[in-house]
C-alpha cells in the first residue's frame, strides 16, 4: 500500500498526523500503514478508501483502476457541478493552487473538530 497511500496523501498536501486524525490513528500507526510495516485493519482501509474515493484494490496496489464504477459516476456528477470552478482553478499558478488546497483543508480539518 505504501506507494499508492503515500501519493494521494501528498497529493491532498496532508501530513501523517492530519491523515490520522481524519481516520481515526495515530501518526505512528499511520507511518506503519504506509509503509507496509503493520498490515493495515480493514475498516482504516475502508476509511482511507472512501476519504480519497478510491477503491481499496487501488490502494493495495492490486489494480490501477482508482475507482470503480459507482465511484466514477459520483465524481462525474461533481465535476459537473463544480466543473467552472475547475476551469478556473487549472488556470492558477501553482503559488495559488496552494493556497486553495490549504483553505479547502483547514476548512475541512474545522468541519472534523465540530463532528
Amino acid at each position: 500500500m505504501q506507494n499508492k497511500a503515500k501519493e494521494l496523501r501528498k497529493s491532498r498536501r496532508l501530513t501523517q498526523v492530519e491523515l490520522g486524525k481524519i481516520i481515526g490513528v495515530t501518526q505512528q500507526n499511520y507511518s506503519r500503514y504506509e509503509k507496509d510495516i503493520t498490515i493495515i485493519p480493514i475498516d482504516i482501509l475502508i476509511k482511507i478508501s472512501k476519504y480519497y474515493n478510491v477503491t481499496t484494490d487501488y490502494l493495495l496496489g492490486i489494480s490501477e483502476v482508482k475507482r470503480g464504477l459507482e465511484q466514477q459516476i459520483l465524481v462525474n456528477k461533481a465535476l459537473d457541478e463544480y466543473y467552472d470552478f475547475v476551469e478556473v482553478y487549472k488556470t492558477l499558478k501553482d503559488e495559488e493552487k496552494e493556497l486553495i488546497w490549504m483553505i479547502v483543508e483547514k476548512m475541512r480539518q474545522l468541519r472534523i473538530r465540530k463532528g
